[in-house]
């Protein structure tokens, strides 16, 4: 009994570290979005597009829980909210998704 509760406990230490990372951009809102200056929504889409690659990359290899997956559809919204303001100001995006492969 007590190498069971040892083993869980070591599982839980190791584990609680991978999931401690995910998704550490903030999803904002449209009118958060339109708030944004110029030069942020190019830092913010940068940041957005490498927290989205990484989680890709991560879920290849480990899968979705549903909350997990809700939150990669957050994220995704992002992407796209940010795009759209970005052309509405045709600011032009940076080709991260050749950049980080």
């Amino acid at each position: 009994m007590k190498k069971i509760i040892v083993l869980l406990c070591l599982f839980v230490l190791v584990c609680s570290p991978v999931f401690a990372f995910i998704y550490q951009v903030k999803i904002l809102t449209k009118e958060e979005i339109k708030n944004l200056k110029d030069s942020q929504i190019q830092d913010v889409y940068v940041d957005v597009m490498i927290e989205k690659k990484a989680s890709e990359t991560f879920h290849q290899r480990s899968g979705f829980a549903p909350k997990e997956y809700q939150q990669y559809k957050e994220l995704l919204g992002m992407v796209i909210r940010l795009r759209q303001e970005m052309l509405e100001r045709k600011i032009e995006a940076s080709p991260i998704d050749e950049w980080i492969k």
